[in-house]
């Protein structure tokens, strides 16, 4: 119906105006030759996107696009004007008398502005009222059933996973469960035997003093040549074999857990290389010996009888065999800058932890796998940790230390007066740097300075004491500094050491640096 004036009320709704693109109201519109019309922007960027998988075509049908995009549509984009003006202040005759609010310039709003709503209103006739409740009910309808769709499949996911989880949580309790009972089993037969043989060397003992009371009366009717009963005979060696058994068990879980640290362990923030505390032992001081004197002998580590627990111990060992090895790559040869001040340097074998070995030529210590009784020594220390033989009190010295074969480890000076119970940095007479749970710190009067969370695997120590400097080097890959101390040297100072007592096998290396 006409109005006065010639005009004529059209009514539109949003999509009639929007951008298949951007799903805004058109900007500044282009139509194409297929007829379809998108902001001017949106489709020259469409056309970009496509020209470089070789596709160009319209959005909507295909169609190939012109080399040149067309000029903005001024016809439609006076008519998108009008709307604006009508969406922001309608009139009971439709578009009113052309008077209301512009919107905003074109280069100040972007065309997804509109996509959000942007001040614009939906345009609804009244006679479609009843279809467009339907079709909202519908929309809601397929979102709801999507949603819940959605909802069923991520749980059915969980589901999965904790069922997935589940299994693998019982076959590592079954596992653990059947090595710590095979554990149990052993030591009851162990403990058992052990006992067996305390009661019968006891008796014996009894036996052999009444022979020696009566010795005199024994003489007057006996020669010394002739044997005397004295009682059946003790079997040690089937004791010291299920001695053997538990202590090569305790080998392979040693074994076990030092790999799995190395490969999975040490990518989460899990204090393993913690020292064992003060005046407790460890699994790897025990030493057992079945009986003193002529009739025991204390349980080696022999090739033959590491060979009997093989059968007994292969599920625990085929545990260890799973993880993958370290890496055998050898340490990059850097010739370090201070190697002209290169010293000749050697274990201690007098300040040796009782859990630690040294090499022919005292330039390797190494865990022990068979560690010794506990030597009192005053000198020794009670924590896996040893000194060099040489002092230093002037002048330049360098040294090199392998690091890589180790869990843990710390490498510094300290003065010989250290106590035997002292951890190395842990008090005014030695400074150190040291790698343990997963990061690098420098140590000194129980200060620790972090340095880095990267582990060195050859370190550099060059001690200057004209200057009173104590510089630490990594030579993985390339000489890099990674602490400096100020040290008085009023008093020899002597090469310290720390490895990290549990890694049975584990071990450091001074090598042999020449003077360039």
């Amino acid at each position: 119906m006409a109005s006065a004036g010639g005009r004529v009320p059209v009514w539109l709704k949003a999509e009639d105006l929007q951008c298949s693109i951007c799903l805004g109201l058109l900007r500044s519109p282009a139509t194409l030759l297929c007829g379809h019309s998108f902001c001017g922007a949106c489709i020259g960027r469409w056309e970009e996107a496509k020209a470089k998988c070789r596709g160009r075509g319209c959005p909507n049908c295909g169609r190939g696009l012109p080399k040149r995009l067309p000029e903005r549509n001024v016809l439609l984009e006076t008519l998108l004007q009008l709307y604006r003006r009508a969406a922001a202040a309608p009139t009971e005759g439709g578009l009113g008398e052309g008077h209301g609010l512009l919107a905003p310039d074109e280069s100040e709003v972007p065309c997804a502005a509109a996509a959000k709503g942007g001040g614009v209103q939906d345009v609804v006739k009244i006679a479609e009222i009843p279809q467009q409740i339907e079709a909202a009910i519908e929309a809601a309808t397929a979102w709801s059933r999507d949603s819940i769709t959605m909802k069923d499949s991520v749980s059915q996911i969980k589901n999965s996973l904790r069922e997935g989880f589940s299994v693998m949580r019982k076959y590592i309790s079954h596992q653990e469960e059947a090595v710590l009972n095979f554990v149990d089993k052993e030591y009851t037969a162990a403990q058992q035997r052990m006992n067996l043989i305390s009661e019968q060397l006891s008796a014996r003992t009894h036996e052999l003093l009444e022979l020696q009371n009566n010795s005199e009366e024994l003489m007057k009717t006996t020669s010394l040549d002739q044997e005397i009963h004295t009682g059946s005979l003790i079997e040690v060696d089937k004791a010291k074999h299920d001695v053997q058994k538990i202590y090569s068990m305790i080998q392979t879980v040693e074994e076990f857990k030092r790999q799995l640290g190395m490969s999975v362990l040490e990518k989460y923030p899990i204090q393993l290389l913690q020292e064992p505390s003060p005046g407790t032992n460890s699994v790897k001081e025990i030493h057992t010996n079945a009986a003193e004197g002529g009739t025991a002998s204390s349980i080696s580590s022999s090739k033959s009888q590491e060979s009997l627990d093989q059968r007994s111990l292969q599920e625990t060992s085929s545990c260890s065999s799973a993880v993958s090895p370290a890496s055998d790559s050898p340490v990059p040869m850097i010739r370090s800058q201070y190697s002209q001040w290169a010293s000749s340097v050697t274990f201690d074998l007098e300040r040796l932890n009782h859990r630690l070995e040294l090499s022919e030529n005292k330039r390797k210590v190494i865990v022990s796998h068979s560690p010794l009784e506990n030597d009192h020594s005053p000198k020794k220390f009670r924590k896996s940790q040893v000194l060099a033989s040489q002092g230093f009190s002037e002048g330049c010295h360098y040294w090199e230390v392998n690091t890589r074969d180790c869990l843990g480890w710390a490498v510094g000076v300290a003065r010989a007066e250290i106590d035997s119970s002292d951890k190395l940095g842990r008090n005014e007479l030695s400074w150190c740097i040291e790698w343990s749970g997963n990061r690098l710190s420098a140590w000194h009067r129980n200060k620790e300075t972090p340095i880095s969370k990267e582990k060195p695997l050859l370190v550099g120590v060059f001690l200057d004491i004209p200057k009173k400097h104590l510089h630490f080097h990594s030579l993985t890959g390339k000489e890099t500094n990674l602490h400096c101390f100020n040290i008085n040297v009023a008093n020899p100072v002597y090469p310290a050491f720390w490895i990290y007592g549990m890694d049975v096998g584990g071990s450091l290396t001074i090598r042999d640096v020449k003077r360039s």
